[in-house]
């Protein structure tokens, strides 16, 4: 009777703890390489560094490219471009250390991991770092104010764009994702997304309209447009 139970103890302890590892597994990025869509231009191509090199409004870009960040998990892109602001702007910090007591009142480590951040989540984690934030769902921009907006911003250093956005508009699969914006070519009218999951997409150069269109999106988890944070220290 006495080796049933301890064997029945044992289990307890040890089917949760294999059944978070599978978890945790299933979460880890892996390498996918995905084709982008024809509307948009990678970094990399010819014609995307062209874009990078003409673009008229790039001051965020440098700080922003030494502090790149790749998701450590599926559900990190919300982490990985708050890191990247932070130490675009002078921090120090990783996605193992992005969670503070201040986050947890707003989001835990543990909720994001499962289930990502909102726009609104993102917002109060990284006032609760410190910074100030402005948040704008797609509603409360109109075209034009967003290129304005994105004009204004990216010509500037010491404040940051990151955009939550609808993959789907984009060609990319049904999914939300965020991150940060790197440069504008007004020329082109394109923009260039710092895609954080590195590990499917390169930096992307969107038409703005396309990406505006991805911002009008609905999240499930609030039932409101995703849209754009506005960060500065």
């Amino acid at each position: 009777m006495k080796r049933a139970l301890k064997i029945l103890a044992l289990l307890l302890v040890l089917v949760p703890l294999g059944l978070a590892g599978y978890v945790w597994y299933l979460l880890q990025p892996r390498a996918q390489d995905l084709p982008l869509p024809a509307a948009l231009v990678s970094v990399e191509a010819p014609e995307g560094i062209a874009l990078l090199q003409l673009a008229e409004h790039s001051a965020d870009y440098p700080a922003l490219a030494e502090a790149y960040q790749s998701q450590a998990l599926g559900s990190y892109c919300g982490v990985a471009s708050g890191v990247m602001v932070l130490n675009a702007l002078g921090g120090t910090s990783t996605q193992s250390d992005f969670f503070t007591d201040a986050t947890r009142a707003v989001r835990t480590r543990m909720q994001v991991t499962l289930g990502g951040m909102s726009l609104a989540d993102l917002g109060g984690v990284l006032d609760a770092h410190g910074l100030r934030v402005q948040a704008l769902h797609g509603d409360q921009l109109s075209l034009e104010e967003f290129r304005e907006l994105v004009t204004r911003n990216l010509s500037t250093q010491g404040d940051y764009l990151l955009v939550n956005y609808q993959r789907e508009a984009l060609g990319q699969g049904r999914v939300g994702h965020i991150s940060p914006l790197g440069a504008y070519n007004a020329v082109a009218d394109r923009v260039l997304i710092m895609d954080t999951a590195s590990y499917k997409y390169p930096h992307t150069w969107v038409p703005v309209e396309m990406l505006y269109s991805a911002m009008q999106e609905h999240d499930s988890s609030t039932g409101r447009p995703r849209g754009l944070l506005e960060v500065a220290r």
